[in-house]
């Protein structure tokens, strides 16, 4: 009986102490207030207090811009000054993270106004590498201008994971062209390329985490537009940024010829253009009119000869007029034909739709989405990026052709092909079946994976060449050469 009533004086004594820390933190909460809405100040702008999201952003990205900032520095020149818009597009990322968490969700017509930094700096970034397609940094460039994109994920929605890591994917078609360019010649790219897919990586890590369906603003906030304006007058001036240099002109670096010297050389180039057909016009000389057989003529100086003039030469025929670029979709078939130096896209609609590019130069295709086959046939130093393939991949009668899965592709045939570089992701590199024949200097890459992430690297490959071929119990086997000592 003791032990029943010593536990519930326990029993009582706790209940008083749960009720009297109840009564503390009610009158604590009411003290305090912590859902109340942003204040504004007597002016109507908004007080903006970073958010954890903000906290978190500038944590994990900016030393990794930073970063990549330092790396584009060593290399100088064209890389260092795209790097700067890198940079910008941070900051004003940054101050939009920051809105965010402080603010309501803005109305559709005053998002383009607050984005309008973001846009400015990628827009800038792009330009750059526009302007400048002969530089040696054309690859570093269009890596920068295609990840770059990746930043847009504020304004994606419900899945900007996936956004950001497509956008990554897009600017690793050209950082593997960096790397094989200067992996045995400069390690200082070999470190901007890490430093550039670093900051892709950590962004869809941080998208994941805090921005799962689309970027997250605050029910409770103030406006975002009189918020806007606030960070505008609290932070310093924008950094003035060199314009983009412009490609100089044709008619910069060479002399201007006069008309009638322009004329005769080109009478002249078009006579020569034509061949056996330039001597038409003259008439044969008669064994009397020969001066090493009429000594007296040489006496004279002078040949007699008939007074008509020789028929006018024919003009040059005109040289083949090229083809208009197309681009369209028929029934199930995309053509893409005949473009030169051209950042083409296409948006696969359905799996049964096919991809055929033809005649095509210096051109690069993304294609988004699912589809049935990409067939590449007379085409020289194109691209060609694609998310995925039901059937194959065909590259045919090209030359000097990339090509990238982001996800999975059964099969690719190249044929009678000389040079082409096969990108395969982590998924379709064990998957994949590749058929040469006719075809040189066909390379494979593809991811290889270590203990650290950091470490991971891309290994390249090349298709062999060299078959051996013996006679055994009266059939052909054929094993690839080894070249051994």
């Amino acid at each position: 009986m003791t032990n029943t009533n010593d536990l519930q004086s326990l029993l009582k004594r706790i209940e008083k102490a749960t009720a009297r820390l109840e009564d503390l933190a009610a009158k604590r909460s009411e003290t305090t207030k912590p859902d109340e809405p942003s204040k504004a100040s007597t002016d109507g702008s908004v007080d903006v207090e970073d958010s954890k999201a903000a906290l978190e952003y500038e944590r994990a990205i900016k030393p990794l811009v930073e970063h990549f900032v330092s790396c584009s520095a060593k290399i100088g020149g064209l890389v260092s000054d795209q790097a700067q818009f890198v940079q910008q597009l941070y900051t004003a990322q940054h101050d939009f993270v920051r809105l965010a968490g402080t603010c309501k969700q803005p109305s559709p017509s005053q998002l383009p106004t607050l984005l309008g930094a973001q846009q400015s700096a990628i827009q800038s970034a792009c330009a750059l590498k526009d302007a400048n397609r002969p530089s040696e940094y054309f690859d570093n460039l269009s890596a920068v201008a295609e990840g770059v994109a990746a930043f847009g994920w504020v304004a994606v929605a419900p899945t900007p994971v996936p956004f950001v890591n497509d956008m990554k994917e897009s600017a690793e078609f050209y950082t593997n062209r960096v790397l094989r360019k200067w992996r045995e010649s400069d390690p200082n790219q070999v470190e901007w390329v890490k430093a550039l897919l670093s900051i892709f990586r950590e962004l869809a890590v941080y998208v994941k985490q805090f921005h799962t369906t689309g970027l997250v603003w605050n029910p409770k906030g103030g406006d975002a537009e009189a918020a806007a304006k606030t960070l505008g007058n609290a932070d310093s001036a924008p950094v003035s940024t060199p314009p983009a240099p412009q490609l100089p002109s044709a008619t910069q670096d060479e002399p201007k010829a006069s008309s009638a010297g322009g004329s005769t050389r080109g009478a002249l180039f078009a006579d020569l253009n034509r061949g056996g057909g330039v001597t038409t016009g003259l008439r044969k000389v008669d064994t009397t009119q020969m001066t090493h057989k009429n000594p007296s003529l040489r006496a004279a100086g002078t040949v007699s000869g008939d007074s008509t003039t020789a028929p006018a030469a024919p003009a040059a025929p005109a040289a083949p007029k090229a083809k208009a670029p197309r681009m369209e979709l028929q029934k199930d078939k995309w053509v893409v034909e005949n473009y030169d130096s051209e950042n083409l896209s296409i948006e696969a609609t359905a799996t049964w739709q096919t991809v055929y590019m033809y005649n095509c130069t210096n051109t690069t295709l993304i294609i988004s989405g699912k589809l049935n086959s990409v067939a590449i046939d007379n085409c020289q130093k194109c691209g060609i990026v694609f998310d995925s393939l039901v059937s194959q991949c065909e590259i045919v009668n090209s030359k000097r052709v990339q090509v990238q899965a982001r996800e999975t592709v059964p099969s690719i045939l190249v044929d009678r092909t000389d040079g082409a570089h096969l990108f395969l992701s982590e998924a379709a590199r064990d998957a994949t079946q590749i058929t040469t024949a006719k075809a040189s200097e066909v390379n494979v890459s593809f991811p290889f994976e270590t203990a650290n992430p950091e470490d991971d690297d891309t290994v390249e490959q090349p298709v062999p060449e060299q078959l051996q071929t013996v006679v055994k119990n009266g059939k052909l086997v054929t094993t690839v050469l080894e070249h051994t000592g």
